[in-house]
């Protein structure tokens, strides 16, 4: 038992109800629990409490045994003098007291309480599969599922939003380079999406849009920002990006990453970091303003046609510098364009409308994620085990939310679908 749980169990009044007495014999009707606190002070507030013929309104206390009550120093502290009634798992022979010294009522929930209640959340707690209502998922309705992910789907987007806005007050509300730096990031994939960040936040969008329809000046600034081309090469292109470079870091100023960062080991060919840069460079040399563009787009299909970029003649060739290959399949594939969707171009659409207070920008956010294919993953193939898919990406966002963010953290208590189990 732990007050986390107590809280639950009283704020659903998942217990016994009929003929409810005090410890000291006193019959108690709850007309209304009171709404949880989360902040300080008692633990519900705004309780409704029949104690005898007396309607009590005020602040309801919890704790596992009555003596928390004083170990928590309660008696001493104003700020709990208008708890109506204190809830205990077990009593003892200490009653609640206000700082007035005057009695409060105790209710003792420990013989009340639901023992399927008890044991559901003893499973949950215990942790052992996949996601910790694994025992008991197939038995929650479709109806609860799907609207709880509704709700995540939301939850995501807002995470997203305070992430957004933090690079916008870095960068002075300039939009154009926080949708690079997200673009950027996620051309990284998960392995290096550090690097790619870290190098979109060293370019400003008015420094490439300053070498725009120049492909290897593009190049120049992108390969050398990463730290590619500190050395000589063999092959006469790169050697003629190092001298473009050099000449670009000293009239912007600019301050290389290390080539060490950037990782290649255990990568497939099409995810090579370099050929990647060489997509950014492209996309970036189509078009440098990409949130003035993508938030015009209409739909998935626009979105993807502004990703469909042309790599240099070399990067047709090559996956890294001086190391040729026959077949290079240079293209943003279908998967990558819907990973830049969903994670950077749709985030930021619904961020945008938010700081707009524009609902139509928030709503075309999430049209534009159920437009998109679902994804695959780990985490959508383990909920394709518990026969739950996806239609979209949509409602992939929403089953990686709930993965991440409930059950990986057990906060089945604040969960409709662990609530539905309890209850």
């Amino acid at each position: 038992m732990n007050e986390k749980l107590l809280h639950f169990i009283w704020k659903f009044r998942l217990f016994e109800q009929n003929n409810l007495c005090t410890t000291a014999g006193e019959k108690i009707e709850i007309v209304h629990q009171g709404t949880y606190n989360t902040d300080s002070g008692a633990d519900f507030q705004n309780a409704k409490i029949r104690v005898g013929n007396t309607l009590w309104a005020g602040n309801i206390e919890i704790h596992i045994h009555s003596k928390d009550w004083f170990a928590h120093k309660h008696e001493q502290d104003a700020a709990y003098s208008n708890v109506i009634l204190h809830v205990v798992y077990e009593s003892g022979n200490k009653i609640a007291t206000r700082k007035t010294g005057e009695a409060i009522p105790t209710l003792e929930l420990k013989s009340l309480i639901n023992a399927n209640t008890l044991y559901r959340y003893e499973v949950l707690e215990k942790r052992k599969a996949w996601i910790p209502c694994a025992k008991f998922f197939k038995d929650v309705d479709e109806f609860t599922v799907k609207n709880f992910l509704e709700r995540l789907l939301i939850e995501r987007l807002e995470n997203k939003v305070e992430q957004i806005n933090l690079l916008l007050a870095e960068s002075e509300n300039n939009w154009e380079n926080v949708m690079f730096q997200m673009i950027g990031r996620y051309f990284g994939a998960s392995i290096n999406k550090e690097p790619f960040f870290l190098l979109a936040k060293s370019l400003p969008v008015k420094v490439l849009a300053k070498h725009q329809n120049n492909l290897l000046q593009m190049e120049a600034l992108l390969f050398g920002q990463a730290g590619f081309l500190e050395e000589k090469m063999d092959d006469e292109y790169p050697n003629q990006l190092r001298k473009e470079y050099f000449y670009l870091k000293r009239l912007h100023q600019l301050q290389p990453l290390k080539k060490e960062v950037w990782k290649f080991l255990r990568l497939r060919p099409s995810n090579f970091p370099t050929l990647r840069l060489a997509q950014l460079a492209a996309l970036m040399n189509k078009e440098v303003k990409l949130f003035s563009k993508l938030i015009e787009a209409k739909n998935t299909k626009a979105i993807h046609q502004l990703f469909e970029v042309e790599v240099s003649t070399y990067w047709q060739e090559h996956y890294q510098f001086d190391k040729p290959s026959k077949k290079v399949n240079s293209h943003l594939g279908g998967v990558m364009k819907n990973i830049l969707l969903i994670n950077a171009v749709a985030p930021i659409l619904f961020a945008n409308g938010k700081y707009k207070d524009n609902e139509n920008y928030c709503d075309k956010a999430v049209a534009l994620l159920e437009q998109c294919e679902a994804e695959s993953n780990a985490i959508i193939t383990g909920w394709q085990k518990l026969s739950l898919s996806a239609a979209n990406a949509y409602e992939t966002q929403a089953m990686l939310q709930l993965k991440n963010e409930y059950c990986d953290k057990f906060n089945c208590l604040n969960c409709a679908i662990g609530t539905k189990i309890l209850k």
